[in-house]
């Protein structure tokens, strides 16, 4: 019972101490927020992190759907870049892309976001990553499946056009935290939303 305890608080510290730091939003204001911020603040961001020196870059594969089609390709992206949107917690059945009950709530807090004046009718991409658990091909089509299940729940549910909302999958390849344990594949298994047109 100890141990469980000691667990269950490790759990809730670390996803506490993580939220903030990596962008993970909850309310439909805090989505707002984020995917808002003037792009004065955001080309500061950048500047300041290429004033710290060499920035390390690598090439990552993506996949996308363009016109009814799934296409692959590789994009280069910088291990300090900011993060321009949001991270959400939506959560889904392992191996699956079936939408978690408990994520339902959050959902309708983006699903609110998106409809909101500031937001409504602008273009977002919508992320999908995975753990490292997997191969990279099968992980790549899985955060893909993700992004499109979050889409449909939006399209479904609120009056969003498809078109509106690109989908993205990123798979295993732009972890927040080390893959190297059950707390840190949780948190790496997530959606982003990011405004369409950011840096």
């Amino acid at each position: 019972m100890y141990k469980v305890f000691i667990l269950l608080f490790m759990l809730f510290t670390f996803e506490q101490t993580y939220a903030g730091d990596l962008k993970f939003e909850t309310t439909a204001e805090g989505i707002i927020d984020a995917l808002t911020i003037p792009k004065v603040d955001q080309k500061i961001k950048t500047r300041s992190l290429k004033e710290g020196g060499y920035r390390k870059t690598r090439g990552i594969k993506i996949v996308e759907e363009r016109q009814g089609q799934i296409v692959e390709k590789t994009i280069v992206v910088s291990e300090k870049t900011p993060v321009h949107g949001v991270n959400l917690k939506i959560e889904f059945d392992v191996d699956s892309y079936s939408i978690r009950p408990e994520s339902v709530k959050l959902l309708n807090e983006l699903g609110k976001a998106l409809t909101s004046e500031k937001l409504k009718g602008k273009d977002v991409i919508v992320k999908g990553h995975t753990d490292s658990d997997g191969e990279d091909a099968y992980n790549l089509e899985l955060s893909l499946n993700r992004a499109n299940a979050v889409r449909q729940y939006l399209t479904v549910n609120f009056p969003i056009a498809a078109s509106q909302l690109k989908v993205v999958g990123y798979g295993e390849a732009m972890s927040l935290v080390p893959n190297n344990n059950e707390p840190n594949k949780q948190i790496n298994r997530r959606v982003e939303i990011e405004a369409a047109g950011s840096p």
